[in-house]
C-alpha cells in the first residue's frame, strides 16, 4: 500500500482549519480508520509470524509475542508523531540500515518457522518471547512504514500535533490489538487441522513462504 504524501498535504493545506480544539475531524478520522483497518488486517510479518505461532504453539504462550508487537508498534508510533518520521527524512540511509537487518532477521525466522515442530515434541522450539517481538517493530518495513505514512499523511500542523498523535495512536492500537488476536485465532484454528507432523510440516513450509513473500515489497521498494 503506498500514499501520495506530497498530493495529499497539498490538498490538507487548502482545507478551513479545523474546528474544536484542533481535534481530528469526522472524515478524516473515518479515512484514517479504513487506512489503518487495512493496513493492519493485510498479510505482513506480524501476522504471518503470529498466525505459525498460534498453530504451533496456542494463544496462550502466543501472548508475549502479541503484546510484544503491540507494544513495539505503539512505541513506534508515539517517536514517529514526535520526530522519528523526520529523522527517516533527514537520513534516509538510516532507513537502508533498518532495511537490510529486517531482511536479515526475516529470513532468519522464515527458517525457524520452516523448520518449527509442534510445541509438545520440539522441546528447543518456542514463540518469540516479548522483547524479540517488540524489537522487531525497529526494523519491520510494512510497520515503520505505515507510520511514517500515518504520521505525514494525518496530521496537520504542529498546533494540532498532539491531538492529532493521539487520535493516530487510539485507532492503530484498537486495529493492532485486534489484528495480532485475530491473525493467532487464525493460526489456532487451522492447527486444530494440523494433526499429523506432515500437515504441520507443509503449514510451517507455507507460513515461512509467505514471510518471504512479504519482503518482497522491501526488495523491490
Amino acid at each position: 500500500m503506498t500514499l501520495d504524501i506530497t498530493a495529499w498535504k497539498i490538498q490538507r493545506r487548502d482545507k478551513p482549519q479545523r474546528g474544536y480544539s484542533g481535534l481530528m475531524d469526522l472524515p478524516t478520522l473515518l479515512s484514517f480508520s479504513l487506512f489503518a483497518f487495512v493496513a493492519a488486517f493485510t498479510p505482513g510479518p506480524n501476522n504471518v509470524m503470529l498466525a505459525a505461532s498460534g498453530a504451533n504453539f496456542g494463544f496462550r504462550a502466543s501472548l508475549p509475542h502479541i503484546l510484544g508487537v503491540f507494544a513495539g508498534f505503539m512505541i513506534l508510533v508515539v517517536a514517529a508523531g514526535f520526530g522519528l518520521a523526520s529523522l527517516f527524512t533527514a537520513l534516509p540511509a538510516l532507513y537502508d540500515i533498518l532495511k537490510i537487518i529486517s531482511i536479515l532477521f526475516l529470513l532468519y525466522l522464515a527458517w525457524k518457522i520452516a523448520n518449527a515442530g509442534r510445541a509438545e515434541t520440539r522441546r528447543d522450539d518456542r514463540p518469540l518471547r516479548f522483547w524479540q517481538a517488540a524489537m522487531f517493530q525497529l526494523v519491520n518495513p510494512k510497520g515503520i512504514t505505515v507510520i511514517i505514512s500515518s504520521v505525514t499523511a494525518y496530521t496537520s500542523s504542529a498546533a494540532n500535533l498532539a491531538s492529532e498523535v493521539l487520535a493516530i495512536f487510539m485507532v492503530l492500537a484498537l486495529v493492532t490489538i485486534g489484528s495480532t488476536c485475530t491473525w493467532t485465532l487464525f493460526g489456532i484454528l487451522i492447527g486444530q487441522f494440523l494433526k499429523t507432523e506432515t500437515r504441520l510440516r507443509l503449514f510451517n513450509i507455507i507460513m515461512a513462504s509467505l514471510l518471504l513473500v512479504s519482503l518482497l515489497p522491501v526488495l523491490l521498494g
